[in-house]
């Protein structure tokens, strides 16, 4: 490598980032939310606190749009001004949306100047904003961005999550789940376990019959998959539930003693939009085998 690179990462708000249980520097493109003909900014015009109490008072599901190409060019003007090479942007798996795969394309069409690089973590909400963080802690380390992205998909095939979806009517609208299935869940009272596939899709890991069944089956899931491993973190997530996911951490602070940390996130506004209040999950990243410590 002829040049010296340097390197700035840039991520959504459906990162989480915003709410991250850890310090970081990464700058964070905004997504507008939208109730009817009300507009916010996500984590500008409104908090993951004050988003989730207005969906209790409100039977409105809201829609979300993508960072505008203006915002992104903007974020590229202002890192040459800064010095920077390259920038490593991570957005919202291309198997959620297709924002990502979209910004890639239309970032190659153009002439900016500056290498723009597009990283799909196949997943969303912190399990994103911890790709990003590791691709901090690289790039202030002066790793390449072949090596960045090397050790990023690494990271991403080593993290594991499932949630429970309390009201399913967000997903189903959202065509994030079927509509028959999200139908007869209801009509059944199935709490199905969401989790995300090879391809950062959401699907149904497996159905189970009560809300606290189905959370003590998340729990549990994630206990065997840290059964064995030596280094990692175990996470939980919530939207609006910040009480239950407090009691699930106590929890596995007594099961899982030689976790490296036990985090609690709040899913931020962007992807709770598309999944509604009331959600509980419980994830683990495996640390094993990376270059350097997250």
């Amino acid at each position: 490598m002829n040049e010296v690179e340097k390197i700035k990462i840039t991520a959504d708000c459906s990162s989480g980032l915003e709410y991250a249980p850890f310090s970081h520097h990464i700058q964070l493109t905004r997504t507008c939310i939208y109730f009817d003909k009300e507009e916010f900014v996500d984590g500008i015009d409104i908090t993951a606190d004050s988003f989730y109490e207005k969906l209790k008072t409100t039977s409105m599901i809201p829609t979300t749009s993508a960072p505008t190409l203006q915002e992104i060019l903007k974020t590229i003007e202002d890192a040459k001004k800064e010095g920077y090479t390259d920038i490593i942007h991570f957005p919202i798996s291309f198997g959620l949306s297709t924002y990502g795969q979209s910004l890639k394309n239309r970032i190659d069409d153009l002439d900016l100047n500056m290498r723009y690089h597009v990283f799909n973590s196949n997943t969303a909400c912190l399990m994103q904003g911890y790709t990003a963080k590791y691709a901090e802690i690289l790039a202030d380390k002066h790793y390449s961005v072949a090596t960045i992205f090397e050790e990023c998909e690494k990271l991403s095939r080593q993290i594991r999550a499932y949630f429970v979806v309390d009201d399913l009517k967000y997903l189903v609208k959202s065509g994030r789940l079927g509509q028959l299935r999200g139908y007869i869940g209801d009509i059944i009272k199935i709490k199905p376990i969401i989790t995300f596939n090879e391809e950062g899709k959401l699907v149904t890991h497996e159905q189970v019959r009560t809300h606290r069944k189905a959370i003590e089956r998340c729990i549990q899931l994630v206990l065997v998959q840290v059964k064995s491993l030596k280094d990692f973190i175990l996470l939980v997530g919530h939207t609006g539930r910040y009480e239950d996911a407090l009691e699930i951490q106590k929890r596995l602070q007594k099961e899982a003693p030689n976790a490296k940390r036990i985090e609690i996130f709040t899913i931020a506004p962007t992807v709770g939009a598309h999944i509604g209040n009331g959600i509980l999950g419980v994830g683990c990243i495996n640390l094993q085998g990376l270059k350097e410590e997250l």
